[in-house]
């Protein structure tokens, strides 16, 4: 029974030195200017839950992101090919003899060049995004989807800003390296960044 307690404590005090570790890592992270300064927030983590990003969440990941641009594109391309379309039925429709009408048929000339510009560009950013589509899949291929790539830490924290002489919450996504034994930077607009 006493091995039974001592196994307990143990783990009880490696999940705590774990987790203090972390806490340690982002204060630093936080605390540190890019000029080598420290500045004291006096931070307090009050919550951190920590989870393995995996090559399977980064594929996801990459999945959704290169679906949303492309049928962005798409659909683009789909609305640029409808106005080239209907600028050259009205073109046709309109009568030839009435001087309005071969102004009219002249700006629609020009709405087409326009459109069809546009086309063109939308038909290339669609090829550019699913050739980056391809390689940035290309990177896991053959690769077991259970692989931790980063760890991330939803951390909920209190500091003291300076600037405003108050105390303030915040909730941040921190990313660490596997072994959570750096801070590599934060989450901010889906993107990884240094500091904000």
């Amino acid at each position: 029974m006493k091995k039974v307690i001592y196994f307990l404590t143990a783990m009880l005090f490696s999940c705590g030195t774990e987790t203090r570790s972390q806490e340690l890592l982002i204060i630093n992270y936080l605390e540190d200017a890019s000029n080598g300064v420290k500045t004291d927030l006096k931070i307090d983590i009050l919550d951190i839950e920590m989870s393995d990003v995996t090559i399977a969440d980064s594929l996801s990941f990459i999945e959704t992101k290169f679906q949303e641009r492309i049928a962005k594109e798409e659909e683009s391309i789909e609305s640029f090919k409808s106005n080239i379309k209907s600028a050259k039925e009205e073109n046709k429709s309109l009568d030839r003899s009435n001087v309005d009408n071969l102004a009219k048929i002249s700006a629609n000339k020009s709405v087409i060049k326009l459109y069809e510009n546009g086309l063109e560009k939308a038909l290339l950013s669609l090829k550019k995004n699913q050739d980056q589509k391809a390689v940035a899949l290309g990177k896991y291929e053959n690769q077991d989807e259970n692989v931790v790539l980063v760890k991330k830490g939803v951390t909920n924290f209190s500091f003291f800003n300076p600037k405003l002489d108050t105390r303030q919450e915040r909730t941040e996504t921190f990313v660490f390296s596997k072994d959570a034994s750096k801070v590599l930077g934060i989450i901010y607009k889906g993107r990884l960044g240094r500091k904000r």
